[in-house]
């Protein structure tokens, strides 16, 4: 197939590009739109490569002791920086179980959150950890609460004149606990259920719970009925699996060729006790 590649220097550029070009897809590592490309399930015309602009794989401190993470960092970037491992090791753990070396070294946090495959590992982390997408566009910028950034199979709330040029991640609270649990028939498969976990506790007492799951529903979630039981309780095995079952009832998974739909329900279940039991604990694996 052929097409043009585009190397716009900034992002005003690139953007103009998208607006002037309904054809156009925006490259950044390739790993996911280039094995499409030679699937055949795309015929982009033209690619709008965003290698030439400067500053997006940049990871840097946030104003308020966060953390700025540019949409063509790499998850090998992603993994070496110690400030994602000081500021957001939860996002470290999820980059962690993606892929194979080579997926890690090209594939970008931007490509895997825009490509938006369900069982993604970053999705659930970012939720958890309460992140914002930061897009461009012809209008100018804004932000996206990831919670409302992915859409439906594959689709964002990007228009398609915009662009994802990082991800803010907010200051987390002190002392708080997290943990990625994975569930996948290989290692580096997609998940059949990837959980994130991430307690604020008062000794035995879960003041506050983000709980985020993916490959269980068209999109990454936040599984609020289940962070309300949390809020505020004990977390002995009563509260732990009542918390379990909110959280799986809130799942619409698929059958497809990896698991069927009850059995990735069922999974939820079993990942989320798993998750919330080891987090309370302060296990970082």
């Amino acid at each position: 197939m052929k097409f043009d590649l585009l190397e716009p220097a900034t992002i005003g550029e690139a953007t103009a590009l998208l607006s002037a070009r309904a054809d156009a897809r925006i490259l950044a590592g390739g790993q996911s739109l280039l094995l499409m490309i030679r699937s055949g399930l795309v015929r982009p015309a033209t690619l709008v490569s965003l290698n030439a602009v400067g500053g997006l794989a940049e990871i840097t401190a946030g104003p308020t002791d966060g953390l700025s993470i540019g949409a063509l960092a790499t998850h090998a970037n992603i993994l070496a920086s110690p400030l994602v491992r000081e500021r957001a090791p939860l996002l470290a753990m999820a980059v962690e179980r993606i892929g194979s070396t080579p997926v890690r070294n090209f594939g970008t946090l931007g490509g895997n959150l825009c490509h938006n495959e369900m069982g993604g590992d970053p999705p659930p982390a970012l939720l958890a950890l309460g992140a914002e997408a930061e897009c461009a566009g012809p209008r100018g910028r804004r932000r996206i609460p990831l919670a409302d950034f992915f859409t439906d199979y594959f689709s964002t709330a990007l228009a398609a004149d915009e662009i994802l040029t990082g991800i803010a991640i907010p200051r987390q609270p002190a002392g708080s606990r997290a943990l990625y649990l994975k569930h996948a028939m290989r290692p580096g498969d997609l998940a059949i259920v990837g959980v994130a976990a991430l307690l604020e506790m008062d000794g035995g007492v879960c003041r506050r719970a983000r709980l985020a799951l993916g490959g269980v529903g068209p999109v990454a979630f936040r599984a609020y009925e289940a962070e309300k039981l949390l809020g505020g309780a004990r977390l002995d095995e009563g509260a732990i699996d009542a918390a379990a079952e909110a959280a799986a009832a809130m799942c619409d998974p698929i059958d497809d060729a990896h698991a069927p739909a009850e059995y990735r329900k069922k999974m939820a279940r079993v990942f989320v006790r798993r998750a919330l039991r080891r987090a309370a604990a302060g296990e970082e694996r």
